[in-house]
């Protein structure tokens, strides 16, 4: 199994004690795991240079399948989250994800602006 994730730099936002860049797994588990933390104010561009560089290690790693962790909480409306993604960049995140074409199970995650959940959710399930 290989974990790689995009998120909130955990020396400044939620959750605070684990997500660093230099936890890499360990024993026989080092290596298997990428965390990419970036920080407030993150837009498109650097959230999708980050995402890229996941789904290339991602790539090395050959996986029979995917599972995306969608959080919509990276929305510059977000309530608790302090990312700058627009409701239409979840759609080029995930047409870059399905671009790479594994079989994908998405889980729904974080995403606090019930107003504007329902939109982001769709914005990123038509990038699929």
């Amino acid at each position: 199994m290989f974990y790689a994730s995009v998120h909130a730099d955990p020396a400044s936002d939620y959750p605070f004690y684990w997500g660093h860049a230099d936890e890499v797994g360990e024993d026989d588990g080092r290596g298997a795991t990428l965390n990419l933390p970036l920080p407030h104010g993150t837009k498109l561009d650097d959230f999708r240079r980050a995402q890229s560089e996941a789904l290339d290690a991602l790539a090395r790693f050959t996986p029979d399948f995917l599972i995306v962790s969608y959080g919509a909480d990276t929305w510059e409306g977000d309530p608790i989250s302090h990312f700058a993604l627009s409701t239409a960049d979840h759609a080029v995140l995930a047409r870059d994800i399905a671009s790479c074409g594994w079989p994908t199970l998405v889980v729904m995650e974080g995403g606090y602006s019930v107003q504007a959940l329902g939109m982001n959710v769709a914005s990123f399930l038509s990038g699929f």
